[in-house]
């Protein structure tokens, strides 16, 4: 974690030491929920090893609205900053291991340590900075050519996710992208 940090601010050993002080590691099992929606959330993981998914139900239809990969935070930012109730799901679609940090403890630690209170600006920063590419995605590109700049930007992720998660994500059905994917290899 402190090298993921590192890449993006200058973080000192104490910061460090003070930000592990409040972490809390876990372990959970593919498929498993880590949060609800309807509930304020006062807890952010960073995500060590694994892959979880955010989504919402609309009408009995999964809709996907984020990837979280390791190496970096996982909340439901807007209800982590606002405290309003969730707005979506968070599972994880394989083994993960992270450390959770309750919201209280975390701010407290803001007013301890300027570098941790950067840090916070920079976790939201890249969250808004996602969901603006996502948001431009949607409205300004076709469907191959989303599918194209998703598999530019998370390669991986079409190893690592069932395609009804990626399809649901895109908006589209299995079907529609099975069709694209083969229109995209040929």
């Amino acid at each position: 974690m402190k090298d993921i940090i590192q890449s993006h601010l200058t973080f000192s050993d104490e910061s460090f030491r003070l930000l592990k002080s409040i972490a809390i590691e876990k372990n959970i099992e593919k498929n498993q929920i880590l949060f609800y929606p309807n509930k304020p959330i006062n807890r952010i993981l960073f995500l060590k090893k694994g892959l979880l998914r955010g989504y919402k139900i609309i009408d009995g239809k999964d809709f996907t609205h984020h990837f979280f990969f390791e190496n970096w935070f996982a909340t439901d930012f807007t209800s982590f900053l606002k405290g309003t109730p969730n707005q979506i799901f968070i599972e994880s679609i394989e083994n993960s291991n992270y450390l959770e940090f309750n919201k209280k403890e975390l701010t407290n630690l803001y007013n301890e340590s300027p570098q941790i209170e950067r840090l916070g600006r920079v976790i939201a920063e890249k969250a808004f900075l996602s969901t603006v590419e996502k948001l431009a995605d949607m409205q300004l590109l076709n469907l191959n050519e989303k599918y194209d700049a998703l598999v530019k930007r998370d390669p991986e992720l079409f190893q690592r996710v069932p395609q009804k998660y990626i399809a649901s994500y895109l908006g589209v059905s299995e079907q529609s992208l099975s069709r694209i994917k083969k229109k995209s290899i040929s």
